[in-house]
């Protein structure tokens, strides 16, 4: 039976959008380092993947492919929040306000 996530489907998507980039991270990480270290960083990748495949796998196909669609754009974001931090608090609002107004045009 697939899962039904409709009250905590945002959570869930930011959830996964976490898990996804720390993979990729860790991916990275381990990129330099070899034997014992290696594999420790091997079994925390692959639990970041359990956590992916298993909710994935729980889920529609039409959600599968929309949350295949966003985790592909996981850096994406993970590179606008970076650039979020050099902001005040007033340009924060404006980059905020311009976001929900793109968001308002395409409805």
């Amino acid at each position: 039976m697939k899962e039904h996530f409709s009250d905590s489907t945002f959570s869930l998507a930011k959830s996964l959008h976490h898990i996804n980039i720390a993979r990729d991270y860790l991916i990275d990480v381990r990129m330099g380092t070899n034997g014992s270290v290696k594999e420790l960083f091997n079994g925390y990748i692959s639990k970041c993947e359990f956590i992916l495949n298993s909710i994935n796998d729980r889920l529609k196909e039409e959600n599968r492919e929309a949350l295949k669609k966003e985790l592909k754009n996981s850096f994406t974001f993970e590179a606008i929040n970076d650039k979020l931090i050099y902001l005040d608090d007033a340009q924060r609002e404006d980059v905020e306000n311009y976001i929900e107004n793109l968001i308002k045009k395409e409805q």
